[in-house]
């Protein structure tokens, strides 16, 4: 809001900086950027690729088979997988996944089906390197 000399109140900056501290933080929790450590992706995704990862599809859908997903590794569960999904089974709540480089990836092979639960955030786009800036399609595992 403007005083009648034409000022902004601090009021109402103070509550502008609020709203988009606030959408910042929503945001964060909903997006994420990620770098491809390994090469259990190759081709499609190359070690130091960097990409933006979202969270809220899979809290409105389960996954759909060819989606790249981060999965949190049953093995150490702080730490998480970039891997394709397989398979879903009929009724939703398991997963396959696997890397696209078969020979050079721990999946689904070694550990397992995973819980839908499991899967934290989707692969949407590769953000670097700029040569290779694009959107990260479902394929067909």
């Amino acid at each position: 809001m403007r005083t009648p000399g034409g000022r902004a109140r601090p009021l109402g900056l103070a509550l502008g900086i609020g709203l988009l501290a606030g959408a910042a933080v929503i945001a964060r929790r909903q997006l994420d950027a990620v770098e491809v450590v390994g090469e259990s992706m190759l081709p499609e995704l190359r070690p130091g690729d960097r990409l933006v990862v979202e969270s809220w599809t899979f809290a409105r859908r389960a996954p759909r088979a060819g989606e790249v997903v981060l999965a949190a590794d049953p093995r150490r569960p702080q730490r998480e997988l970039i891997k394709r999904v397989a398979s879903v089974d009929a009724s939703g709540g398991w997963v396959q996944v696997a890397g696209d480089a078969i020979d050079a990836s721990t999946d689904s092979r070694v550990f397992g089906a995973l819980p839908t639960a499991g899967l934290r955030w989707r692969a949407v786009l590769r953000y670097w390197p700029a040569d290779r800036i694009g959107l990260i399609r479902r394929q067909q595992p």
